[in-house]
């Protein structure tokens, strides 16, 4: 029909004013985790790679899951995990990206430039935490 666009015109619309399309959704399978200290680093670094795909392809992050093998927690940080287990959450904090939109986009051309990523691309707002809970690393 005359004055409609063609689904590249639409998508290209869209692009240009920012708006994601779809989502995407991260798996990984760990075979063993110690839950109260490993879990928590790897769920932060596989959201972190999560929210890089997502910006990278254009979409916005959904679902993180992860298919845990031998799961455990050891006798000694059974203490520690009580305490853990009475605190309120707070509010998630905000991921915030300091690198461009185009910069992701050109990780679609050149993988490599993911070396250019460090810590400092990225700020966290508003991270509140409760004082740390000192737990025995264990074999």
């Amino acid at each position: 029909m005359e004055g409609e666009l063609t689904e590249e015109q639409y998508h290209n619309t869209l692009d240009q004013i920012g708006v994601q399309r779809r989502a995407i959704s991260l798996m990984w399978n760990q075979r063993s985790v110690d839950t109260p200290l490993g879990l928590p680093f790897n769920i932060a670094s596989y959201g972190l790679l999560l929210e890089i795909i997502a910006k990278q392809v254009n979409m916005v992050p959904d679902e993180l899951i992860g298919n845990l093998g031998d799961t455990h927690i050891y006798l000694n940080q059974i203490e520690g995990i009580k305490e853990q287990l009475t605190r309120e959450p707070f509010e998630l904090p905000t991921l915030k990206h300091m690198k461009t939109n185009e910069f992701f986009k050109s990780l679609s051309e050149d993988l490599s430039l993911i070396t250019h990523l460090d810590s400092s691309d990225f700020t966290l707002e508003n991270y509140q935490s409760h004082p740390s809970i000192k737990l025995p690393l264990s074999n």
